[in-house]
């Protein structure tokens, strides 16, 4: 039996088995070893080297489980009882070092180190007496004396619970557990620390649920549990029982483990000599093909070149020099090492080619935050970016982070920020590209979403996670800390720059050893301790002995989650504690700007947040925290001065880091040009000055960041600053995730509802509209319970919900909802003069006139075109009277109307409202403004739909498209929108093959970004039918047409056209019977809902396209006479009452194919 002791002074080992008052060793002098014939051997080890800072921390417990195998073999060889069974009895941290032995033993399959897995081959029974399987607790740590050295080292910080070394020790042991008797016993009595008692190792850590274990409690203290008295003492007849069971089963059992094993290794040492021959020799070799002479040559050339290399071979040549595309931050300059990894990876990936398309390399770096994961791809792209078309960034912290990351990359490509345009940018390129996926932490969030599916690319993944190796095809590595000496000349160099290389030997180089030792080599924490070095924070003498006392205090605060995050929190809290200490007003403020930084996200935070919020910001009383830099200075220049200064403070204490940015992605209105200053902090301290705060003090500093936010947005949305808030939304997200946590029925009060209202509509700014609606049904719901239906800020918070199902084309509800403010505007009339106009019911105030004129826009989306007629009406006249023909407000109501005119035919009436609209909007707001490129696209189709200029038609379409394209991107919903425009106008201009290109390059677009029954899909699908129909390709456009009459709603004006076309290529395919029933089922439906006008131009050309099938068909002289009964206008020349943007692609073909009608009776 071998025995270990536990956290003792080797002098006094054998008292961990010893009680001492008596004297008693129970494995002396209770145990009957001379009955069982047993050897009893103590197993002693110097826990000082281990637990002194700067010790072996990372290989500690390695080392001293290589040095039992050893030693106990040593011994047992000698004693020639190498096949003698063993039964190991460990105590607390022993077990621990007798786990990871035993996977070494069991590691050694060489036959040259064959011998060391005697051990493993021996061992029939452990008993793990109180072993701290998961690690200890911080309670038990903290109470701890650390005599002359202040705090805890990092080898005893990795025994806490979630330690990483405990984890990797677990994972090695788990395979062997089935293979021995284990018995885990725990302690019941708590152990006194002065005043203070805790439970060394608590029970959940010593007897984890294993299956098929024994395990037991034992009424006594962590020390008191193994040195028993007398038989009656507690735990000792189980004990006792256990080894009597493990002794008597003990002979049988390692005398079938050495046969077992043996023939084990035998068979793997026969397998891999097979596999050798194999490699040497393959079964298709030349020989076995019989092929000689030049001809084998060949063979045996080609069969030598791996699959990789016949793809760079054939795939491609070596990739250009020129990078065109390079979205990556700047590395940190303190970053060096890791060199031969650098050189690896390399090597993985191989050399990028040009002009090739296949899955791309994935490889996975995983590891301790503050390894320098992150800066080693920084390091990695910028060594490599000659080597490559385009190397892209994206955060993969959270979902909204990710798809924001690609929203910028897709708006890179000009693809607009649209989910999945970057993506389908890269999986289509056929340069090389590399991607990294940067803080991929959460294990829910599925990567593969992220990761391009084709494309000639290369895909970095850096996380915390190590399952997220399953994502890696060519690889993966594990960072921990840097390479010791490395470490010890990166503090060196940081801390005293321009200073010569130390010499081993010198007292600063052993200092740094030291320190570098306990702070885990991480590059991370050596950064920022050698800043608080060189500010003279903390001499690097005493920096040590500060370190290991802020441990200590941090092991009793909240904020210490597990092990590995303790030396990148403390290394950051003694410079912060500093700063706290000090009264100056930047220093102050600086300690509020970390506060308010920590619950946004961590990277590139506009210091402009802090300027445009401050003037509404000090009028809220919603916060309860409101920081000096705010409230105090009398301008918005002299916050951001004061902001810029606080900022200063931190950066200089290394706890954040600023950037410039300059905007020059496009020279317009959409653009902010100024520069402006951006904030950012590392992941880990990002996290670290957050969980540093009390769950009260995070609460109110919560709601304080989400203030701050949601007021420097405007209820307006000024197009100038849309740049700026589309900078916001990962810190909206983050904070509004916050939130959510926190108040879980958000929004809990009218200053909650007013936040998450702002953050909906910047949601809903940048096209995340479902984002948007979640939040202002919220706020409407709220709303209306608190403040009533007809309050001014609930109509406000219904039109924005109403806007959003709009762009979500929910317009049914949409419509139910703008209903609703409609008759409460009717109700609710801002005066009294209001009541007095003639007619009453029909009122012209403000609100009500804007309701109506949003009615007109949702009635037309959805075909209602009569009364979006009527609507329009009033609301023009109304907005007119009321703010004059120049107002924004006035001008909206026109272009609505004036596209309600265009889409009833009234193409005069469009043409006259659209050119004042187009005019006064280019010259109020520039021709790249959205409101003016709306007008521009529809002044086209006005001129389209006339068929007359259709040069100018074309230009102006194709002008707005192309704005559109540069601004919003090729996948945004108004650029495809212009797509299709595009196209009716190529077919009134007989282009129809272009239409019909351009049409189908955007299906797969539209399906992606919208999905495959979206309206504007069905809009899409229906040009391309006509853009197919007018080319004569009658089988590609028949089947489009079938699904649309199956997808769209009977209730819609798209119903009637998907049937009408339908209908015509029956008759064109000679199925008239058919084609007959299809415009018999328009007419009823129009008859019965209204849903078109019988005098509108597609019922009118269904009235035709009957009247041409009776006639071709014979003797339905009755029939015809019905039909001109109910349409007079039969038999007549029908080009001016035809005009119709409905209508127009079908015009030629129509007077084509019932032409043939005309000629007799189908076949």
């Amino acid at each position: 039996m071998v025995v270990g002791p536990s956290f003792a002074p080797p002098t006094i080992s054998a008292q961990t088995w010893a009680n001492k008052p008596s004297g008693i060793a129970w494995l002396r002098d209770l145990f009957p070893y001379r009955r069982y014939g047993a050897r009893v051997l103590s197993y002693e080890y110097d826990i000082d080297t281990l637990t002194a800072p700067g010790g072996p921390a990372a290989t500690g417990i390695y080392d001293e489980a290589v040095k039992l195998v050893n030693e106990l073999q040593a011994d047992r060889y000698i004693q020639d009882a190498e096949r003698r069974p063993i039964v190991f009895i460990c105590h607390g941290f022993g077990g621990l070092l007798v786990k990871r032995a035993l996977s070494f033993s069991h590691s050694r399959r060489d036959a040259r180190v064959e011998h060391l897995r005697s051990i493993f081959r021996s061992t029939v029974g452990i008993l793990f007496m109180s072993t701290p399987h998961n690690g200890i607790t911080k309670q038990s740590l903290a109470l701890g004396e650390f005599n002359q050295y202040g705090g805890p080292s990092q080898f005893l910080l990795s025994l806490l619970e979630g330690s990483e070394a405990l984890q990797e020790i677990t994972d090695q042991f788990a395979p062997l557990m089935k293979t021995f008797f284990i018995y885990n016993f725990w302690e019941q009595i708590a152990t006194s620390f002065g005043k203070s008692r805790a439970f060394i190792v608590d029970r959940t850590s010593a007897a984890p649920s294993w299956s098929d274990v024994d395990q037991c409690g034992i009424n006594s203290t962590h020390s008191g549990m193994v040195k028993y008295t007398s038989e009656s003492s507690p735990g000792f007849r189980i004990v006792l029982a256990t080894l009597d069971r493990y002794i008597r089963a003990a002979d049988s059992t390692i005398k079938k483990r050495w046969q077992k094993d043996a023939e084990l290794l035998r068979k793997d040492r026969l397998a891999e000599f097979e596999d050798l021959i194999q490699s040497q020799h393959p079964a298709g070799s030349v020989r076995s093909l019989g092929v000689s002479g030049s001809d084998s040559a060949t063979l045996l050339d080609s069969s030598a070149i791996s699959e990789t290399e016949a793809d760079e071979v054939l795939d491609g040549e070596p990739s250009p020099s020129v990078n065109v595309h390079y979205l990556v931050h700047r590395r940190s300059e303190y970053f060096v090492g890791r060199l031969r990894q650098s050189d690896e990876l390399r090597t993985k990936f191989g050399t990028p080619k040009r002009k090739r398309r296949r899955k791309p390399d994935i490889f996975v770096i995983y590891g301790l935050s503050g390894s320098g994961k992150t800066q080693f791809c920084l390091r990695f792209s910028e060594d490599n970016r000659h080597r490559y078309w385009g190397v892209f960034w994206v955060d993969c912290s959270s979902e909204a982070n990710a798809n924001a990351s690609f929203a910028l990359l897709g708006e890179r490509a000009g693809k607009g920020q649209e989910i999945g345009a970057g993506q389908e940018w890269l999986s289509r390129s056929t340069d090389p590209w590399l991607l990294v996926l940067d803080n991929a932490n959460d294990p829910e969030m599925d990567l593969n979403s992220y990761i391009p599916a084709t494309g000639n690319g290369h895909v970095l993944i850096t996380t915390r996670n190590p399952n997220a190796k399953i994502y890696s095809t060519i690889g993966y590595f594990q960072f921990r800390g840097m390479d010791p000496e490395e470490a010890i000349l990166l503090l060196l160099n940081l801390a005293y720059p321009g200073s010569e290389p130390r010499e081993n030997k010198d007292a600063s180089w052993n200092y740094a050893r030291l320190i570098a030792s306990e702070l885990g080599y991480l590059a991370l924490a050596l950064k920022q301790a050698a800043y608080t070095i060189r500010r003279q924070l903390l001499p690097l003498e005493r920096y040590l002995r500060s370190l290991l006392g802020c441990r200590k205090a941090l092991l009793s605060r909240p904020i210490l989650q597990a092990s590995a995050d303790v030396n990148i929190i403390a290394t950051y809290e003694l410079p912060f504690t500093g700063i706290a200490t000090k009264s100056s007003i930047e220093y102050r403020d600086a300690v509020d700007l970390l506060h308010v930084l920590a619950f946004m996200h961590f990277v590139s935070i506009p210091e402009g947040i802090f300027s445009r919020s401050s003037d509404s910001f000090k009028a809220s009383k919603w916060s309860s925290i409101r920081p000096a830099a705010i409230v105090e200075p009398r301008s918005s220049q002299g916050v951001g001065d004061r902001i810029l200064a606080a900022a200063k403070v931190l950066y200089d204490h290394s706890i954040i880091s600023i950037s410039d940015i300059q905007s020059t992605a496009h020279d317009n209105v959409w653009r902010t040009p100024s520069s402006t200053k951006l904030f950012s902090l590392h992941p880990a301290i990002h996290q670290w000055a957050r969980e540093r705060l009390s769950n009260s003090e995070q609460r109110q500093w919560l709601e304080c960041t989400a203030s701050i936010l949601a007021h420097c947005v405007s209820h307006n949305l000024e197009t100038s600053g849309r740049a700026f808030r589309q900078l916001l939304l990962p810190h909206i997200e983050s904070c509004l995730s916050l939130l959510e946590i926190a108040h879980p029925k958000l929004p809990e009060n009218l200053e909650q509802c007013s936040v998450i209202e702002k953050f909906g509509l910047v949601y809903a700014e940048n096209g995340l509209w479902k984002r948007a609606r979640s939040l202002q049904l919220k706020v409407v719901e709220f709303r209306t319970k608190h403040l009533g239906k007809r309050h001014v800020e609930t109509i406000q918070a219904q039109r924005g919900l109403a806007n959003t199902y709009w762009n979500l084309f929910e317009i049914a509800k949409c419509l139910e909802v703008q209903h609703q403010i409609l008759i409460t505007n009717w109700w609710t009339r801002p005066a009294w003069q209001d009541w007095l106009t003639w007619p009453p019911w029909k009122p012209v105030h403000i609100p009500y006139c804007i309701a109506l004129d949003d009615l007109t826009r949702s009635l037309w989306l959805a075909g209602r075109r009569e009364l979006s007629l009527r609507a329009g009406k009033r609301a023009v006249d109304g907005l007119t009277n009321r703010l004059g023909p120049d107002d924004p407000l006035a001008l909206n109501a026109m272009f609505n109307l004036a596209r309600t005119y265009l889409h009833i035919g009234e193409l005069e009436k469009s043409y006259e409202l659209l050119e004042v609209v187009l005019e006064k909007r280019t010259r109020f707001f520039g021709t790249e403004h959205p409101d003016t490129l709306m007008a521009m696209n529809e002044m086209g189709m006005n001129l389209c739909a006339q068929r007359v200029r259709l040069d100018d038609a074309e230009r102006l379409v194709s002008a707005a498209l192309r704005i559109r394209k540069r601004i919003l991107g090729e996948e945004h919903a108004y650029t495809l929108w212009s797509v299709n425009d595009l196209s009716k106008v190529y077919c009134e201009a007989g282009r129809y093959q272009e239409a019909v290109e351009m049409l189908e390059e955007a299906v797969p677009i539209v399906r992606r970004t919208l999905g495959e029954t979206h309206a504007g899909m069905l809009m899409t699908k229906s040009n391309l039918a006509r853009a197919y129909m007018l080319c004569e390709r009658w089988g590609d456009a028949r089947p489009l047409l079938e699904l649309l009459c199956e997808q769209v709603p009977p209730e819609t004006p798209d119903w009637v056209h998907a049937q009408y076309g339908y209908a015509f290529i029956l008759v064109h395919d000679g199925d008239l019977g058919e084609a007959e029933a299809r415009c018999d089922a328009i007419v009823e439906k129009v008859g019965e809902t209204g849903v078109l006008a019988m005098d509108s131009a597609r019922v009118l050309a269904t009235a035709d396209l009957l009247y041409k099938i009776y006639r071709a068909q014979g003797g339905r002289d009755a029939d015809l006479a019905r039909l001109k009964e109910r349409f007079p206008h039969l038999g007549r020349e029908q080009a001016e009452r035809a005009r119709s943007i409905d209508l127009i692609p079908l015009k030629p073909v129509r007077r084509r194919t019932t032409r043939d009608l005309d000629d007799g009776p189908s076949n």
